[in-house]
């Protein structure tokens, strides 16, 4: 019993002893504790400190590439005005005293002289020859006034230099208006001199048609704009033109550096706890997001799963799911290389990628994923029924796969044999539903499946043709590739013509038959690729790639704006000019308000010699929108052309909807001589114009056969090749 005592009494002496040795340890680990939370508190403090100073940095260096962006547009739409007038042949005449009425001609109403803006010009000796403008009307300050001078005078020591053909920014401080702007020399349009003068166009850093907000970047940036060397900054080049080489203007930041540290020092104490209690909902936001994500994942496996197991319920034979697919095809893979199989066995897989798309179905479907669901089906069972199949799979975005065993190497028959299957698939639910069913017929790549399957996925997405099976024997990794590559270029393709100024053109003329003659009845402007683009690819490839990632709008755009500026031209004082405008600016909201707005601040004369061009495919779709939106181009004046006319499916009641003044029938047409259906097409348009003042055109006339033969028949307006190289000639 006195064993049985000692061995309690020893158990307790160890726990006081334990609990003693604890409470002696627990001062110890507070402290431990604590100076774990201060080094944790001063690093995170110092970290915060740290992302405050780079965020105000960030700040501020943001704001500084804003602001050097909006003097570049200032001063970019002053080198426009500059160049326009500059290289202008009646401001030339007027620069050597030959057109004494040019300042109240083409002066009086100008926009260029309004808005708190002004036009400085001096002839080759630097006399004043003109000073107008709302900016000059209450006097130049003697600062001002000695800064244009010697902008003035820079200009004059560049076109010594060879640069007269230039514009250049400026930028000049005053106590009370700071101007900007950019100056030129007067030249003849299309010479290299000699120069008959300078000119500057400049408006004040603060103009009264800008809005408050605008003002007071403006105001900002002229408070920042400064010319000490050393000054921390970004520079200023758009406005520092005509400065000497060793002079740039920068923009100084806002807040000195030190200033900088100060704040990210004062933020240490809310930051810290902002960024606690940043990370405690971040942490339950991400857990909720992520938790959403699983659920969305969740939801569309589920969804994938229902829809897998739903044509299992409909389907005679086995339908496997794409990681199965794949399970199975390593498995053969694995066979293959243990001499299970016969030789080279992947040499006799062919795979056959299958996408079906809906178009329409009967009210007695309720839904389209049942639709989609139910022609799922009907093609899988038909596929089942081919021989020799080895595995049928359901793969992504409703895309059938399946591994076939051809009875040839080149797998011609199964090819046709599926055709088949789906023309019959079609035929036999054109009651219920219509279909487009797209497929790629390839050789399987044992070397690696997986990709095959995206690249398989890729080029049934973004290929052109929706209908018919593409027998590919090489594989898809090529086209696959191409497709990324010409993604990478399309990209570029279109960053490039974002930040494109000017382009070339070609004037093509629309001729008119007059007695013995022809009058120009209006040409046609085709677009010509700048030269930092010439070379590397076509007009024809420029405008897919546009069309492709809907970014045609700034073809049109820049289409129209030339051609507007050519309209205004004197020596254009009475063509008509036609532009070409895509179907995707016409359809857009946001494009349309933006032509409607060109056209509406244009003067109705000019309007009036105005063609837009428009393809007769993109009548078809949507045309109560088409005919609307004609009608109010009709409104402005502006005439209308319905471009290649035939090729489409346009019907011949659109020529009544929509009334244009001419039609453009394809070159198909006009090249097809003695050919009785199109003589009776032409004769009935010939008949149709005759009664709507419609004139129809015929393009690609290339002979004097054509020309002649079309004539007899009673056509009178013709474009093409023979009338180009006749004004060649």
């Amino acid at each position: 019993m006195g064993a049985s005592l000692v061995r309690p009494n020893r158990w307790l002496r160890s726990v006081r002893r334990e609990w003693q040795c604890q409470r002696r340890d627990h001062p110890r680990r507070i402290k431990s504790a604590l100076l774990i939370w201060v080094v944790c508190s001063a690093s995170l403090a110092g970290v915060l400190a740290q992302q405050r100073w780079q965020l105000l940095q960030q700040r501020q260096s943001r704001q500084g590439q804003t602001d050097q962006g909006l003097l570049e547009l200032r001063v970019n739409s002053h080198k426009i005005t500059v160049l326009d007038w500059g290289h202008w042949d009646p401001l030339y005449a007027y620069a050597g005293g030959d057109d004494p009425s040019f300042e109240n001609r083409e002066l009086e109403n100008s926009s260029i002289i309004q808005d708190g803006q002004g036009l400085l010009l001096v002839d080759a000796e630097q006399r004043p020859l003109l000073a107008r403008g709302s900016a000059i009307e209450s006097g130049l300050s003697a600062e001002l006034s000695r800064c244009l001078q010697g902008h003035l005078k820079q200009l004059a020591a560049r076109s010594r230099a060879g640069q007269g053909d230039r514009a250049f920014g400026f930028y000049c401080p005053a106590a009370e208006h700071s101007v900007l702007g950019a100056g030129t020399a007067i030249r003849r349009s299309g010479s290299a001199g000699p120069e008959r003068g300078w000119l500057l166009h400049f408006s004040r850093i603060e103009r009264p048609s800008y809005n408050a907000a605008v003002n007071q970047a403006f105001s900002r940036i002229n408070a920042s704009l400064s010319s000490a060397r050393g000054q921390a900054g970004i520079a200023a080049a758009a406005v520092s033109e005509l400065l000497p080489a060793h002079q740039v203007l920068t923009l100084k930041p806002a807040i000195p550096a030190w200033q900088q540290g100060w704040f990210a020092a004062q933020g240490i104490l809310p930051g810290w706890i902002g960024v606690n209690a940043l990370v405690a909902v971040a942490a339950g936001g991400s857990l909720l997001s992520l938790r959403q994500l699983r659920q969305r994942d969740v939801q569309l496996e589920r969804a994938r799963r229902n829809q897998l197991r739903l044509l299992r319920q409909e389907l005679p034979g086995p339908l496997l799911s794409r990681s199965e697919l794949l399970q199975t095809i390593s498995q053969l893979q694995a066979e293959q290389a243990q001499g299970e199989q016969a030789q080279s066995l992947s040499n006799e897989l062919w795979i056959v990628a299958l996408q079906v798309k809906v178009m329409l179905f009967r009210d007695a479907i309720r839904q389209r994923s049942e639709a989609q669901n139910q022609a799922l089906a009907w093609l899988g069972e038909r596929l089942q029924q081919l021989e020799p199949t080895r595995h049928l799979a359901l793969g992504e975005n409703n895309t059938l796969l399946q591994v076939i065993e051809p009875l040839s190497s080149e797998a011609r028959e199964e090819h046709h044999q599926i055709e088949q299957q789906l023309q019959e698939l079609q035929l036999a639910m054109a009651d219920v539903m219509q279909l487009a069913v797209g497929g790629i017929l390839t050789r399987l790549d044992s070397n690696d499946v997986t990709q095959q399957l995206a690249d398989l996925a890729l080029v049934l997405s973004l290929s052109e043709s929706s209908s018919g099976i593409r027998h590919m024997p090489e594989g898809v990794a090529d086209s696959a590739r191409e497709l990324r590559r010409q993604q990478s270029r399309d990209f570029h393709l279109n960053r490039s013509f974002e930040t494109l100024q000017d382009h070339r053109y070609a004037l093509e003329p629309v001729l008119e038959g007059a007695g013995e003659g022809w009058k120009p009845a209006y040409s046609e402007m085709l677009f010509r690729l700048p030269q930092e683009l010439e070379g590397s690819i076509s007009v024809q490839e420029l405008v897919l790639a546009l069309e492709r990632n809907q970014n045609i709008h700034l073809l049109d755009q820049l289409m129209l704006r030339r051609a507007i500026a050519l309209l205004r031209e004197p020596q254009h004082a009475d063509e008509g000019l036609g532009v070409n405008i895509s179907a995707v600016s016409f359809g857009s909201d946001q494009h349309i308000k933006a032509l409607f707005a060109q056209l509406r601040s244009l003067p109705e004369a000019l309007r009036r010699r105005l063609v837009l061009e428009v393809t007769e495919t993109a009548l078809v779709n949507r045309p109560e929108l088409w005919e609307q939106r004609l009608q109010q181009l009709r409104d402005f004046g502006v005439r209308i052309a319905i471009d290649d006319f035939g090729v489409g499916y346009a019907s011949i009641a659109y020529l009544f909807q929509f009334k244009p003044d001419f039609l453009k029938l394809d070159l198909s047409y006009s090249q097809r001589l003695h050919d009785a259906n199109v003589d009776a097409l032409v004769s009935f348009l010939v008949r149709y114009g005759e009664l709507n003042n419609c004139g129809l055109i015929l393009e690609g006339i290339e002979t004097n056969e054509q020309l002649a033969y079309w004539q007899q028949r009673g056509v009178r307006f013709f474009q093409g090749y023979l009338f180009r190289s006749l004004n060649n000639g």
